[in-house]
């Protein structure tokens, strides 16, 4: 089980090693992955409670585990890893946040290299990797929090089917909007309201929403004839700016080149000693603000129809001819009671 792990989180293939290669890199887990002793303490209670669950089956008995047996317990370990292993990810998150600077969401260098140079065994990455992982903000050479927990190089058990990442906040979040609004777009109220109510692990609710955050929506909106697109790029800045330390900010595609963890390793993207003492003795900014407003969209698919627009159109356009209407109906009524009291043929209508 031992060996099956470490070849699942590094994402290595058994058939194409030999087993002198196997052992040796079963043997150097704790030194290529911090959290193996861990992960080991997590199968260990996984197996316990598979084996207490199917006592007394053929494959669970006097002690000894089937081959059959063996497999269904990993099968359960790889059910239940990406959810324990998020634990690691929130401890991720909150040491950054204890470095975060003026809730911007974001760490400055000398900070983040500070840690590695304390003992820290994260945050080595080198700044070029940084930015080709789309975590780092380069005008004032700050780490954003959410990207970097989220990026590529966090993910672990890759495979060619699937990868086992850090769970994004801020899905729940947009999940959230999506069962309120249940349409692919919505108006700027609409969106506010909800939002004000909402909170993350990092935000209380209810929140009374900023100026800037108000005026980004409606320069959404603006951009899209009055409504804001749930499914692009503009609004997901937005929840980046209302949820800085849960929503990465998003980039424009092909702008950033995430990779994998294996990946990760064969290109050593580590910083230098030397390296991390020289930011971490440069001269703090004066201020940081949050990642720069870009005013380009990028959507999921584009809309064939305005169609909450065209409703508020016909609305408009029903609202005017009822009103044409009535104003018709009103001018005939008084036009025939006027009628009525004229004479014809020196005898009054009976109206």
């Amino acid at each position: 089980m031992d060996t099956y792990m470490s070849l699942f989180i590094l994402g290595k293939n058994a058939s194409e090693m030999s087993r002198p290669e196997v052992a040796e890199l079963l043997y150097g887990m704790p030194a290529k992955y911090p959290g193996w002793r861990e992960t080991q303490k997590f199968m260990h209670q996984v197996r316990s409670e598979v084996v207490a669950k199917a006592a007394g089956s053929r494959d669970f008995l006097d002690g000894e585990l089937t081959f059959k047996a063996v497999a269904q317990i990993v099968e359960e370990i790889g059910e239940r890893y990406g959810r324990w292993q998020d634990a690691e990810c929130q401890d991720l998150k909150g040491a950054l946040v204890k470095m975060e600077h003026n809730g911007t969401g974001q760490v400055l260098l000398q900070d983040f290299y500070g840690q590695a140079l304390g003992g820290a065994w994260q945050f080595t990455e080198s700044v070029e990797w940084l930015q080709q992982l789309g975590a780092l903000d380069d005008s004032h050479s700050a780490v954003v929090i959410p990207n970097y927990v989220n990026a590529a190089s966090n993910c672990l058990a890759s495979s060619s089917v699937y990868s086992v990442c850090c769970i994004n906040e801020c899905d729940a979040l947009l999940g959230h909007l999506e069962r309120e609004i249940a349409a692919p777009e919505a108006y700027p109220e609409e969106i506010l309201k909800i939002v004000a109510k909402l909170p993350s692990a990092t935000i209380s609710a209810p929140r009374d929403l900023s100026a800037d955050l108000r005026t980004r929506l409606e320069e959404i909106a603006n951009h899209h004839d009055g409504i804001v697109p749930l499914h692009g790029r503009l609004f997901f800045q937005w929840l980046h700016y209302a949820y800085p330390r849960e929503c990465p900010y998003p980039h424009m595609a092909g702008t950033t080149n995430p990779i994998s963890r294996n990946d990760w390793y064969e290109s050593n993207p580590l910083v230098s000693e030397e390296e991390m003492q020289r930011w971490s003795a440069s001269e703090r900014p004066e201020t940081v603000s949050p990642k720069a407003w870009k005013l380009e969209e990028d959507l999921v698919t584009k809309p064939k129809t305005k169609r909450r627009t065209w409703v508020r159109n016909m609305a408009f356009v029903v609202a005017a001819i009822s009103f044409c209407m009535a104003l018709a109906r009103s001018a005939s009524w008084s036009t025939t009671q006027a009628s009525c009291l004229l004479p014809t043929h020196k005898k009054q209508h009976a109206c």
